[in-house]
Order: C-alpha cells, then structure tokens, then sequence
C-alpha cells in the first residue's frame, strides 16, 4: 500500500508538477532572501515587525501557490490544529536542547555561567528564527517533500528532500560533510517524519523555531556554524568534537544524531501502525 497520498499534486501533469517544485523552490528561497535582507534594519523594533511580517507573507503566498497549481485550496496544511501542532513542534524543539545540553553537562563538555542578557536582541532572534523557521519549512516540506511524497510516495519524499535539506548546510561556517551528514539524519528526517505524521507544516515550523532558538539564544550554542549573537547562558565548550559538535555547534554532536533518530522513528512508527492495521485487517478479510 503506497503511503503518503492525501492530495492531488500527483493527479497533475508531470511538466505542471515538476514546474510547481522548481518555481517554488526558487519563489520561496528570494522571498527568504529578502526577509534575511530586512534583518539589516537598525532599528530593533522594526527589524522585528519587518521579519514578522515576511514570515506571515510567506506563508499565505505558499497557500495561494498550491492554489495556482492544484486548483484547490491546501487549507489543512496551515490550518490543522494549529495551536497545537505549534506548541507541540515547540515542546519538542526546547525538550530537545535540553536534554541534549543536559547530556553534554553530565559529560563534562559543556558549563554554564548567568549572564545579564539583552533581552532585546534575544526577542529579535526569537523573530528572526520564526522567519527561518516558516521558510525553511514551507521550502522543504510544504514544496520539495509534499510534492515527492504525493507523487512517488514517503520514502522517496523523506530521502530526497532530508538529503537536500542537510547539504543546504554545508556551505555554513564549520560545515563539514559529517555536520552534513547528521543534519540529514537528526533534523531533515525528522522535520519530514513530524509534517508527514501531522499533515501540517505547523509541527516542523515550531520543532524548526524552538529548536535553532533554544540551541542558540538560550543556551548559547553556535546554530549550524553560525553565531546566534545574545544567550541566556554563555557557553563553555570543551571536549571531543564528535561529542560537541566542534565549531559547527551540537547539530554536528553524535548525541544530537542519536536524539534526533530516535524522534524520527516514533514519529515513522505512528506513521506507519494504521497502514500495518489496514494492511492486516485486509488480509483477514480476504482469508474470511
């Protein structure tokens, strides 16, 4: 029984299909670009409303774009539970920095120090990273693994896009083909497991936000490669890189992997208990 086709991007003309991935892709990533752009204005306050504004903007432009191309409104995508999917992708993401940064203390790899932070910079962060968060999101799940999932199927879809979600990292300060590498296994996988489980881009969008904004601004982790600026904590790092993550941040941590892993199976196994229920009770019926 194939898996994954609850919409009607796969009923399209394969030239129309392939149209819609590759002019979404490009559409999403300059409306991204330009949001990134707006994170240059000098004035908190407007820097933050601006980035807001581009985030919200993004996401009904990628409800507008299934439109064009399917010829049928993809309300569920951004409108299935959404308190819940997004506080719950919240949970996750925090949970997950958490215990990683937990497990990094009881091995001796990682401390930390209070600090007064400005508490300005970090609101701003949390703004910037909800913009990185939706694009991402709408980029990689809502286009590249919604359209292969609804024409070839799950595995296809979770491969293909987890692989160009890691190696669209790999041109980040201190990325390396392992930082790659985990990146595909911890984060794309899992983002892909968690929008498939839920039928909703909310999910990996609050996994996505809290995730980049816990690891960076509250416990003061470098957010693959990059420097998050303004922490809670600082952050002294000392220890393997395999077990740190090196300059690439605990995204590249062989902990990280093994946390993320293990996400992304509970998630494939909920996913995957009513089409191994349908599939059993189809053969009792037959043999009845």
């Amino acid at each position: 029984m194939s898996i994954g086709r609850q919409y009607k991007s796969d009923s399209l003309p394969l030239w129309k299909w392939i149209l819609e991935l590759i002019l979404g892709v490009i559409l999403f990533t300059v409306l991204y670009g330009i949001g990134i752009g707006f994170w240059g204005i000098p004035q908190p306050v407007a820097k933050d409303v601006a980035v807001l504004i581009v985030a919200v903007f993004i996401l009904a432009i990628f409800r507008r774009w299934t439109r064009l191309f399917e010829k049928q409104w993809k309300w569920e995508l951004l409108a299935r539970n959404e308190g819940k999917n997004i506080l719950c992708g919240v949970l996750i993401g925090f949970s997950f920095f958490v215990l990683l940064t937990g497990l990094l203390y009881v091995t001796g790899c990682y401390s930390i120090q209070y600090v007064s932070p400005h508490w300005s910079d970090i609101i701003s962060n949390l703004c910037l990273f909800f913009l990185v968060a939706c694009c991402e999101e709408v980029i990689f799940r809502g286009v590249i693994f919604r359209l292969i999932d609804d024409r070839f199927g799950l595995w296809w879809a979770l491969g293909i896009s987890a692989l160009i979600f890691g190696f669209a990292h790999m041109f980040n300060p201190g990325a390396s083909i392992w930082s790659s590498v985990a990146i595909v296994m911890e984060a794309g996988i899992l983002l892909g497991a968690a929008y498939k489980y839920s039928n909703s881009l909310w999910l990996p969008i609050g996994i996505h936000w809290a995730w980049n904004f816990t690891q960076g601004n509250v416990f003061g982790f470098a957010v693959s490669g990059e420097d998050a600026g303004e922490s809670i904590f600082t952050a002294n790092i000392d220890g393997p890189d395999i077990i740190t993550g090196g300059s690439f941040g605990p995204e590249a941590s062989v902990i990280a992997l093994l946390l993320g892993t293990i996400i992304s199976a509970f998630f494939l196994w909920k996913i995957l208990q009513p089409i191994q229920a349908a599939t059993l009770q189809g053969g009792r019926s037959s043999n009845e």
